[in-house]
C-alpha cells in the first residue's frame, strides 16, 4: 500500500529548499474548500440582518423624539425661573424696584429684553397686577428682595403643569410638577 504523505516526494524524501536561515520544509497547499463557503453572506442572512436593524430603529426613534419634546420643555422651565432670579436681582443690585413681565397675547416674558414663550406652553397665574398701558401682567420685585406677586402655573401641551413658587419674603424661586 502506497499512501502519499504531504511534504513528500514520489519516492518518500522531504521537500525541501534551503532558505536565509537553513532547509525549510515545503509543505503541499491544503485543499481548497467550496466556493461558496470562501466568505460573504448570504442573501438572507442580510436580509435578516437589515430587518434587525429596522426593528431596533422603528422602537428606538419615537422614544428619542418624545425624549427631545421634554428637554425642549424643562430648557424653557430653566430659562424662565433663571429671569426671574435675574429680575429680582437687579431689583436689588440697583436698589430700585424691577417689573418681571409677562405678555399672555404677545407670548413674552422677561425684564430687560423679552423672551419667546413657545406656542406648546401655556402660564397661569390669580393675583398679578396689571399694567393699563401694555397690558403686561408684573411681579415686582422692591430692592430688599421681596415682591408684590404672585405665584405662576406653566403648562406644557395641557399635560404636563408645573408651579412655579416665589417665596415673597425672600423672593426665592423653586419649582414643582404638579401631578
Amino acid at each position: 500500500m502506497n499512501r502519499k504523505c504531504p511534504g513528500k516526494t514520489e519516492d518518500g524524501k522531504w521537500k525541501t529548499e534551503y532558505g536565509i536561515r537553513g532547509f525549510v520544509l515545503r509543505f503541499p497547499s491544503p485543499v481548497l474548500p467550496h466556493p461558496r463557503s470562501l466568505g460573504g453572506f448570504t442573501l438572507l442572512e442580510l436580509i435578516v440582518v437589515l430587518l434587525i436593524i429596522s426593528l431596533t430603529i422603528a422602537i428606538v426613534a419615537p422614544r428619542v423624539g418624545s425624549n427631545w419634546k421634554q428637554i425642549e420643555d424643562r430648557d424653557f422651565l430653566q430659562q424662565f425661573t433663571d429671569t426671574i432670579k435675574r429680575t429680582r436681582l437687579f431689583a436689588m443690585n440697583c436698589g430700585r424696584p424691577v417689573a418681571f413681565r409677562l405678555n399672555g397675547s404677545a407670548r413674552v416674558y422677561g425684564f430687560e429684553t423679552p423672551q419667546p414663550i413657545p406656542l406648546n406652553v401655556e402660564v397661569f397665574s390669580e393675583n398679578l397686577q396689571k399694567e393699563p398701558e401694555s397690558g403686561d401682567f408684573l411681579i415686582i420685585f422692591q430692592p430688599d428682595g421681596s415682591l408684590v406677586g404672585n405665584d405662576l402655573e406653566v403648562a406644557f401641551d395641557h399635560e404636563r403643569t408645573y408651579h412655579v413658587y416665589i417665596n415673597p419674603l425672600f423672593g426665592t424661586v423653586s419649582l414643582e410638577r404638579k401631578k
